[in-house]
């Protein structure tokens, strides 16, 4: 039985009546008249009685409407999952994102992502920039968000996607509190905690030549995560600088927050894969993150 026929077929019963039935297929009335009559022979039945005023189903013909309606449906599903793996709409895309970052853009990306590729699967995970970098090379993960720059990545390409406000969170009893925006010169002698600076050394030596200059910050105490880093400094142990929107979210009783004085200081973020594991899907997710970049040629 040819599924084009079985196509004509079924939207002639829909409309019981050949002209309004050839006009939304788009054909001529004649040629839909003949295409059914085709069919009518290679099922060796009559599907339709016809009468001046239109068409009726006979028993054949219901049962035709019965089957052949999700054959049809299974029929486009079937070419549409085809369709859409030759695209790069299907297959698994893994993504890990930087725990220095809050609900931005990067999440936004990955949001609207799953929304217009739904037969994909997306696995999303989060770890910090050094990390990222080791699970493109390993091939744990084929897209990873991170912090800019990235020291010795040559061998991977990377796509700027904007830049987020960094703040100092202070311990509530801290001198600087009084002050409602900080300049870098007023932290300088304080006591600094930080995360270690193996997990982002790009991005950690950056934020000390912007603030710090060529004299060191005292470092008093190194913690793996925001969470961790705002704890120390709701306990009094020193200060810190990180990423504005994670430390609104996450910001604990006895941390009072700052921003500098203008112009803010500011951190840049990206999205990295690794350009010898290329799939259909990795490209279509690099063309999604490009349209939506943020101030970047």
């Amino acid at each position: 039985m040819d599924l084009r026929r079985l196509g004509y077929f079924v939207v002639l019963a829909e409309e019981l009546h050949f002209r309004r039935a050839a006009e939304r297929l788009h054909i001529a009335q004649p040629g839909l008249s003949q295409q059914i009559k085709v069919l009518e022979r290679e099922l060796g039945a009559t599907l339709l009685e016809r009468t001046t005023g239109g068409v009726t189903l006979t028993e054949a013909g219901r049962v035709l409407l019965d089957e052949g309606t999700p054959l049809l449906q299974e029929v486009n599903r079937v070419t549409e999952r085809v369709r859409a793996a030759a695209a790069g709409r299907t297959g698994l895309l893994r993504i890990v994102h930087s725990r220095s970052l809050a609900e931005g853009l990067p999440d936004e990306l990955v949001r609207t992502f799953k929304h217009d590729y739904p037969d994909a699967e997306i696995a999303v995970e989060s770890a910090w920039t050094s990390r990222n970098v080791a699970m493109l090379r390993s091939g744990e993960a084929d897209a990873a968000f991170l912090r800019l720059p990235l020291a010795d990545a040559a061998d991977l390409q990377v796509l700027a996607l904007g830049a987020t406000e960094l703040v100092v969170a202070l311990p509530a009893a801290h001198p600087l509190v009084a002050r409602r925006t900080l300049r870098f010169a007023d932290l300088r002698g304080a006591e600094i905690v930080s995360w270690p600076r193996e997990q982002a050394p790009g991005y950690f030596d950056q934020i000390q030549l912007t603030v710090w200059g060529d004299e060191r910050p005292t470092l008093v105490a190194a913690e793996p995560d925001p969470e961790h880093l705002l704890a120390a400094v709701a306990q009094g142990i020193g200060l810190c600088i990180m990423d504005a929107q994670r430390a609104h979210k996450l910001r604990p009783r006895g941390v009072v927050l700052r921003r500098f004085t203008r112009p803010a200081l500011t951190a840049d973020f990206g999205v990295a894969w690794n350009p010898s594991r290329r799939t259909p899907l990795l490209d279509a997710f690099e063309a999604h993150c490009r349209a939506h970049a943020i101030n970047v040629p």
